[in-house]
């Protein structure tokens, strides 16, 4: 996993997985605490002990993180995460976008910032630690409106390949590879290859862009 952003990595080494926390990426949707609380547990310190738990299970528990903030690294020679067989966009209701897929964040320019097949992006535009989400939309009271829109671009789902996410501060997340965008009531809003998605919040068509993030 390529990472040159400047994000806060904690690992966490056991004898037969290593577990690593990106810090800045986490919002405490407790997945792994409610998943394996022998290993990851905030009353014990520290709060990740990997060799409580065979390193298949702490991987599969890894796997259920949406944020991307625990990944893992096998010592055993076991099985490693794998990108997913459909790239998907999940719109959590008054939160983040939840990035299922192969995905690589770049910048305006076309650097490379970071592959992964898990992330929780901002929509609110308030996040501290943008393009992630930090859990800022809670105090900042971001809403949806009444419902989320739909572009569909397309009848059938896309297959696997390669999703990429230009990002830029102030401006739409720009998507490009096949993928679909669904509500989380696995309702299709989007199925194509090209699709701009807000990430200023202030969209009247949620959660696609509607040139919005130019008056804001």
């Amino acid at each position: 996993m390529k990472n040159p952003l400047q994000e806060r990595i904690v690992p966490y080494r056991g004898k037969d997985i290593v577990v690593y926390f990106h810090v800045d990426r986490c919002t405490h949707v407790a997945e792994c605490l409610s998943g394996l609380p022998e290993v990851f547990n905030t009353f014990q310190q520290p709060w990740v002990q990997p060799d409580r738990a065979e390193a298949d299970r702490v991987a599969r528990v890894i796997l259920k993180c949406p944020t991307g903030a625990l990944h893992f690294k096998r010592l055993d020679g076991g099985w490693e995460e794998e990108p997913p067989d459909t790239n998907r966009i999940i719109v959590i209701p008054d939160g983040p976008f939840y990035v299922s897929a192969d995905a690589s964040l770049v910048s305006d320019s076309g650097q490379l910032l970071l592959t992964d097949t898990r992330l929780a992006l901002c929509r609110c535009g308030a996040s501290r630690h943008s393009p992630f989400c930090d859990g800022m939309h809670v105090l900042d009271d971001f809403k949806d409106g009444p419902d989320c829109h739909s572009e569909p671009a397309g009848s059938s789902k896309p297959g696997r390949g390669k999703l990429t996410i230009t990002v830029k501060t102030g401006f739409p997340y720009r998507v490009s590879g096949p993928v679909t965008v669904e509500d989380a009531r696995n309702r299709l809003l989007f199925s194509g290859t090209q699709v701009a998605l807000c990430s200023c919040g202030k969209s009247r068509k949620k959660p696609f862009c509607d040139g919005s993030h130019r008056k804001a």
